[in-house]
């Protein structure tokens, strides 16, 4: 099978969901035995890039197939399909002997995953939005809650009704990206071109002498919102990240916002859907009528209910495990609805190496599931003193606390507090019962 039959094969198998241009571009040199590498000195993307990129197209193949897809089993993976099928989409997915088992969590979830959790009425909100001419939609959600499975659900409704989508991650950018702001727009203008597939030498269609805005605005208006003349979705995901570069983020949200503003009043404006996703809101001093975080409409992601954490026992199939209503009470006692922590909790009970009294009984310690993610937030903790007081003063108060605005955000967006009316508390039993050991012994 030559190149471009193996990648109709692929199409066929993830239809109707399209395969964006980096996608095809790193199946068709896998299928060339290309390293990651190499594909990254011939096509000037980061190897990191394509390595994910890669990673999930894989995933979604073996979501899809049933059985594990790699990139050493891909020639002879797609030649089974072919065979059984004919070189055509199979009418059944095949199934392996064994039981498929469960992907480790943490990766956010592809479209119509059997693990995605719906939260009702939001996605059914926010993909109406989502059809509305210049439309604006703001997903707001701390570390691992779901803000990137959620877009994966709106774009593929979007792809499936002919809508076209490009997904702008800012930590995919190189540190030379942020130098200045005129370097940044030319980077998310060449990032949105390229996933659309337009290929367009972001350079050669600049007006350098109109200054950065404009020329972004100009690009965006004449070469890709004109040129399509469709709806596009552009999706700008962990925006948090631009906190540390203050001056780039306060011109870059003003831009979008008059984008925003010039949908109300010019056609081809109303063909750019924006959905922003980030962790917390930037403490800058934009003016109301420059920032996008006072207009369209706002999710914040919510943690899952009762009903939804029995919805995600019934999937793990944990009912073989033995473990009972109060035993999963006991458990949400301690983690909250936070869906990574209840995944990651599943997923050990599922494979039978653990038990839910053991989960429990260890979650607050350094030896159960969860201390990865403890330590992680215990890192970010240590790289700033102010918000480890901050945080030390929630620990120490039997109510919430009036903390200053911008360090409750960041507690906030790392998922050690909750916010009620502007003051804190700690998020969960489980953070509040290791941070509270761990500062006695130190």
């Amino acid at each position: 099978m030559d190149a471009d039959a193996a990648l109709e094969v692929v199409k066929q198998i993830l239809a109707p969901q399209p395969l964006t241009y980096v996608e095809q571009l790193v199946f068709l040199r896998t299928w060339q035995n290309q390293l990651y590498r190499e594909m990254a000195v011939d096509t000037g993307y980061e190897e990191s890039y394509l390595k994910d990129i890669g990673s999930q197209l894989w995933h979604t193949l073996s979501q899809r197939l049933g059985y594990p897809v790699s990139k050493k089993r891909l020639r002879f993976i797609l030649a089974e399909v072919a065979n059984q099928s004919g070189a055509e989409r199979p009418t059944t997915i095949p199934k392996v002997a064994l039981e498929k088992p469960l992907d480790f969590p943490g990766s956010p979830l592809p479209f119509q995953s059997p693990w995605y959790i719906s939260r009702p009425p939001l996605e059914d909100i926010a993909y109406r939005t989502l059809q509305q001419p210049g439309s604006l939609i703001r997903i707001k959600g701390a570390w691992s809650t779901g803000k990137t499975s959620l877009i994966n659900q709106l774009l593929g409704r979007a792809q499936q009704d002919s809508m076209l989508v490009a997904l702008v991650d800012i930590r995919q950018a190189d540190a030379s990206t942020f130098e200045s702001f005129d370097g940044f727009c030319r980077w998310f203008c060449w990032s949105v071109s390229q996933q659309l597939h337009l290929n367009l030498n972001v350079d050669e269609a600049w007006f350098a002498g109109a200054g950065s805005k404009l020329s972004c605005t100009i690009f965006m208006q004449d070469q890709v919102l004109n040129r399509l003349a469709v709806p596009v979705v552009v999706v700008i995901d962990t925006l948090h990240y631009l906190a540390e570069y203050p001056t780039i983020a306060s011109h870059f949200l003003a831009m979008l916002r008059s984008w925003y503003e010039q949908a109300r009043n010019r056609l081809e404006w109303g063909q750019l859907r924006l959905l922003i996703a980030y962790a917390a809101e930037l403490d800058l001093p934009l003016q109301a009528q420059q920032s996008p975080f006072n207009v369209g409409l706002p999710i914040d992601l919510p943690l899952f209910t009762t009903d939804q954490v029995k919805d995600l026992v019934k999937r793990h199939r944990l009912a073989n495990r033995e473990i009972n209503e109060a035993e999963v009470k006991r458990l949400v006692a301690q983690v909250g609805g936070h869906p990574y922590l209840l995944q990651l909790a599943f997923y050990w009970l599922q494979s039978g190496q653990i038990t839910l009294e053991q989960v429990v009984d260890q979650a607050a310690t350094d030896e159960g599931i969860y201390r990865e993610y403890l330590h992680r937030l215990w890192a970010v903790l240590q790289q700033s003193p102010p918000l480890q007081a901050a945080w030390q003063e929630v620990l120490a108060a039997d109510q919430p606390v009036t903390v200053e605005a911008s360090l409750a955000r960041r507690l906030e967006a790392i998922g050690l507090v909750q916010l009620e009316g502007g003051r804190a508390k700690a998020s969960s039993p489980l953070c509040q019962a290791y941070f509270t050991a761990l500062y006695a012994d130190l």
